[in-house]
């Protein structure tokens, strides 16, 4: 889903992108002539990999957050939840891969893993 950053107003829209078992849901709204607030949730399951092991497992997931697309080049020191849509256009499919990635990015322990509290290793 795109929306040009020019069409969004003031007032708050929904949007919902639902992918596999994973929802990304909330809502976005015109902030600044070049600035849109995007706050919403990941809820559903997703497969991860544990790092300890490497085995697949899935986990629920909830998670919520909030970010600014703007239409303009973005100075490091503004702010690390700052999306540049430099063409104009907000890509919700884009930012939902982003957010998937930051989740998947995390370290993770499998269930069996999290149990195990001797845990030894070789350097």
């Amino acid at each position: 889903m795109q929306i040009s950053l020019k069409k969004i107003h003031e007032s708050a829209k929904p949007f919902k992108i639902e992918e596999e078992s994973v929802e990304f849901y909330g809502n976005f709204r015109r902030t600044g002539k070049h600035t849109v607030a995007i706050d919403g949730r990941l809820k559903g399951e997703l497969e991860l990999f544990c790092d300890r092991c490497g085995e697949s497992f899935r986990r629920d997931l909830d998670e919520s957050f909030s970010i600014e697309a703007v239409d303009r080049p973005v100075k490091v020191e503004e702010s690390l939840d700052m999306i540049e849509c430099l063409d104009g256009i907000v890509d919700f499919d884009s930012i939902y891969k982003s957010e998937i990635a930051a989740i998947e990015s995390e370290y993770h322990l499998c269930p069996k893993c999290e149990e195990e509290d001797d845990f030894e290793i070789e350097i």
